[in-house]
C-alpha cells in the first residue's frame, strides 16, 4: 500500500500536476523505477523516472510504502549525479 505524508500530498496538489506528476504516475514509478537509491542522511529510500523527471523519497514498512516527498526537477539527473558525488545518494 502507498500512503502519503501530509506534506507529500500538498506538493503533489499545488505544485507537481501542472508538471503531469499524479498519484498513478507516483505508483508507477515505485512499481517500476528506472533506478532506486537509497539516502544515507536521512535512511529514506529513493525511486527515479527519468522520462517523468521525478524521484520519490519514502520509507518503507513492511509492505507499505509512506511517501515523504515527490521532487520534480527538468535537471533531475544533474540533482542526482551531485548528491551522489557528494555520498549522500548510493545506490540501492
Amino acid at each position: 500500500m502507498i500512503s502519503y505524508t501530509d506534506h507529500a500530498r500538498i506538493k503533489m496538489v499545488l505544485e507537481l500536476r501542472k508538471h503531469g506528476v499524479t498519484e498513478a504516475i507516483v505508483a508507477q514509478i515505485m512499481n517500476k523505477p528506472d533506478e532506486v537509491l537509497h539516502d544515507a542522511q536521512t535512511n529514506r529510500d529513493i525511486t527515479i523516472s527519468w522520462s517523468h523527471k521525478t524521484a520519490v523519497v519514502y520509507e518503507t514498512k513492511g509492505s507499505d510504502h509512506l511517501i515523504i516527498t515527490i521532487i520534480y526537477s527538468s535537471t533531475l539527473r544533474d540533482t542526482v549525479k551531485r548528491r551522489r558525488r557528494s555520498g549522500r545518494w548510493t545506490q540501492s
